[in-house]
Parts: structure tokens; C-alpha cells; sequence
């Protein structure tokens, strides 16, 4: 400018793109502000890189800002930016956006493709509206739009989550037919969808055939089956399955030891629950909440509350584990004074270095009505720079509400609208 010379699409985009991808997005947005101020036109691949970006880096709001920017610009979206937007209003939990861009799309002249529906799927999958998924997949059939390998792998877990074992056993055995091949998920998701129908027998069938085709297995498949096992009460042959995970080469995972620790609890083998806890402890395994969680369980359905208190209480002053999932353990057990205690432990010693341990204290809080609780940990989430989203937010607001800080919950709603927080439908 100093030279006269009036910057053109090019520099525009090259200084756009650099700070986007720098995660600098309030710069690359001012500087594609100015480039719109100075009637310099922009391009479709500028935006959708943006909205890429932005989608990438898990910030719904900046790309939603974008796509109504490249609209306004007179650009129609081409099928790449479409299929992400359906990805950025699902993320955001905006439903009803995501679903009418499908319709939107065809006034637009962008037929939906595959990617399209599939991306809808998963978005109601991810969010259990399992019977809107199965709309969108009939509105698939009936416009014959083709199927495919992710497609079918959703919509068998949507006919096992909706009880309808029939339909799941029949999509996957029709796979072939569509020129589809089944992988080891197809497989481990119709295993699970068999044993929650009690099928144990079309289980077995399907994990042994899985053996004789030399279907690569994984931990996945071995820990459906030993539950699978648990539900039938047959404790020796989920024991058995892994001895024989291990001598394949499959390392065993928390699930796997929490499965059969359930299991043993079930049946009244809590020596050999305990004495496996106490092994993997003293052996260095990560014990995460979920095997915790499990043995506190098979405890307390023994009636020996006294042990289940003694692991808690042993949280409060964790020595084999991180202080956040001691954390998520005691919120998770309604533990109000001692979570908070280690939760308090943790800020101060600067552990706490994930988005969830606030959020899981902010649940806990709430459902407890501990509201001024609630505050704080809000106040040391924001102190920290972690950006809460709309439900945290939700909760935070009833909280000032049953406080009677109104002033302050407008100040805290102002301020997510103008950094461009998106709420969800819910």
C-alpha cells in the first residue's frame, strides 16, 4: 500500500491461509474482512480451506462464520465444502442445520453423495438418535444412493441399538452381494449386536468363522466375546479367551481386565477379581476409571462396602494413577468432598491439563447442586484459557440463576455470543 500497489486475490489468500493454518483464525478473518472491505474478490477454495481449518481444529463457530461469509460472497458451495459443513453442524449439535443441508445442497444443483449420508449418520450415531439415523438410511435406499463399507458398519450398529438383530444380520450378510467386503469392524459390531440379543449362539458361530477365514481379530473382538461369556455366567471360558488373546499376540486392555473382573464378581469369585486387581496395580498397568470403577462395583454387590470405601478413599491420595482420573472415579461415584479435594490437590500442583476434569467437576456439581462449587471450578477453567461449550455453559448459567448473580450470567452469556459460541438444538 505504502507503494501504491493495491493487493490482489493472491496476497489475500496467501496471508489467509498462513495465519489459519497457524491456528491464528481472528487474523486470517480480519484480513479476509479487509479483502472483502476493499471489494477484492475471494475464491471458493479460499473458503473451504477455511472452513477446513476451522474444522479441524474443532472451532464449529469460526467455520459456521465462513460458510455464511463464502454464501454471501455469491459462491456456491461445491460438494467438499457441503459434506464438511454437515461434519461442522453435527460436531456443534446443531441437527437440524446438518439435515436440511442435505436438501439445500439439491436446490443448489450439488447432488449428496455417499460421503454425505454417511457423515449425517455418524452424526446422530455419535449423539444416540439412532431412529433419525435410520431415516436418513432409508432416504438413501429409496433414492438408491450406493452404499458402502463405513455405511453398512454404521447402520448394523443402528439396527443392534434399535433391537432390530434381524435386519443388522441381514444388511451384513448382503454385504457381498453389494460388492462389499466386511471388515474386522462389520464383524466386532454384528458380534456385539448378537450379544446384546442373547444370540450366544450366532455369536460363537460368528467368532470362529472369523478364525476359519482368517479374519484378523483384535482386542475389540475378544472383549464382545468374553462379555459375551459374562452375560451366560460361563466365567472359565472368558478366563480362557485371554490365554488365548495373549498366545495370538493380542495384548489384553482395561476392558478386557474389567470384563472379567465383573464377571468373577458375578459369579462370586471375588478372590480371584481382587487378587488380579492387585496384580495389575503392583505390575505397572495403567489402571484407568473404568477398571476402578468395576472393582469398587464388585464390592459393593458383595456386600463389602468396607473394601469398596477403602478404594476410594486410597484416591484421595492416588500414588499409581493420575490425579485426573482419580478424579473422573470419585465424580463418577457421586464422591462430592473427596473430588474436590484432589480436584483442588491437582490445580494447585498444575496437573490438570484436560478440558474433561473441569467438566466432569461442573456435572458433578451441578447434579449435586453445589452451585457456588460450580463457580469455581468455572472461574479456574476460564483462568486457565480452556474455552467451556454450550452444555458447560448451560450449567453454568443455572448456576448464577440459583444464585441470583444475574448480572453475572449475562456478562458470561454476552461473552460466549461475541466470541461465537455456538449452542446446540438441545
Amino acid at each position: 500500500r505504502q507503494r501504491a500497489l493495491s493487493p490482489d486475490r493472491y496476497t489475500y489468500s496467501t496471508l489467509i491461509t498462513h495465519f489459519g493454518k497457524e491456528g491464528l483464525f481472528d487474523a486470517a478473518l480480519s484480513w479476509l474482512q479487509k479483502m472483502e472491505q476493499d471489494r477484492v474478490p475471494g475464491d471458493l477454495v479460499l473458503y473451504s480451506n477455511l472452513i477446513e481449518l476451522s474444522r479441524k481444529l474443532c472451532d464449529y463457530s469460526k467455520a459456521i462464520s465462513i460458510f455464511s461469509r463464502l454464501k454471501r460472497s455469491g459462491f456456491t458451495p461445491d460438494l467438499v465444502a457441503y459434506n464438511a459443513m454437515i461434519n461442522v453442524f453435527g460436531k456443534a449439535k446443531l441437527f437440524r442445520e446438518a439435515r436440511s443441508l442435505i436438501s439445500e445442497m439439491r436446490t443448489a444443483g450439488v447432488m449428496p453423495n455417499t460421503a454425505s449420508y454417511s457423515t449425517l449418520l455418524t452424526m446422530y450415531v455419535e449423539n444416540k438418535k439412532f431412529l433419525e439415523a435410520l431415516s436418513v438410511f432409508s432416504e438413501m435406499r429409496e433414492i438408491k444412493c450406493l452404499l458402502d463399507l463405513t455405511t453398512c458398519n454404521i447402520m448394523i450398529d443402528v439396527y443392534g441399538q434399535l433391537g432390530m438383530a434381524k435386519e443388522a444380520d441381514k444388511l451384513f450378510w448382503g454385504m457381498r452381494k453389494m460388492g462389499i467386503e466386511p471388515n474386522v469392524v462389520s464383524y466386532n459390531t454384528l458380534l456385539r449386536v448378537y450379544g446384546d440379543a442373547e444370540l450366544f449362539g450366532e455369536a460363537i458361530h460368528l467368532f470362529r468363522l472369523m478364525q476359519r477365514k482368517n479374519i484378523v481379530q483384535n482386542v475389540v473382538t475378544y472383549n464382545s466375546m468374553m462379555m459375551i461369556y459374562g452375560k451366560t455366567l460361563e466365567h472359565e471360558k472368558a478366563n480362557n479367551l485371554i490365554q488365548e488373546m495373549q498366545n495370538r499376540g493380542i495384548e489384553p486392555n482395561s476392558i478386557t481386565y474389567s470384563t472379567i473382573i465383573s464377571i468373577w464378581g458375578k459369579v462370586g469369585k471375588l478372590d480371584r477379581a481382587a487378587m488380579l486387581f492387585q496384580k495389575l496395580r503392583s505390575s505397572g498397568v495403567e489402571i484407568d476409571q473404568v477398571l476402578y470403577q468395576t472393582m469398587i462395583v464388585a464390592y459393593e454387590r458383595a456386600g463389602l462396602v468396607a473394601h469398596a470405601k477403602r478404594l476410594l478413599h486410597e484416591l484421595k491420595s492416588p500414588d499409581n494413577i493420575p490425579r485426573d482420573t482419580a478424579i473422573h472415579i470419585l465424580a463418577g461415584a457421586g464422591r462430592i468432598e473427596e473430588a474436590t479435594y484432589v480436584f483442588r490437590q491437582a490445580i494447585d500442583a498444575g496437573e490438570v491439563k484436560d478440558i474433561t476434569v473441569f467438566e466432569r467437576m461442573i456435572h458433578l456439581f451441578s447434579k449435586y447442586k453445589k452451585y457456588a462449587n460450580l463457580i469455581e471450578v468455572f472461574d479456574k477453567m476460564r483462568g486457565l484459557g480452556y474455552f467451556p461449550d454450550s452444555n458447560v455453559i448451560a450449567l453454568v448459567l443455572n448456576a448464577y440463576g440459583k444464585l441470583h448473580e444475574f448480572d453475572k450470567a449475562n456478562g458470561v452469556y454476552m461473552e460466549m455470543q461475541e466470541v461465537g459460541c455456538v449452542f446446540s438444538d438441545e
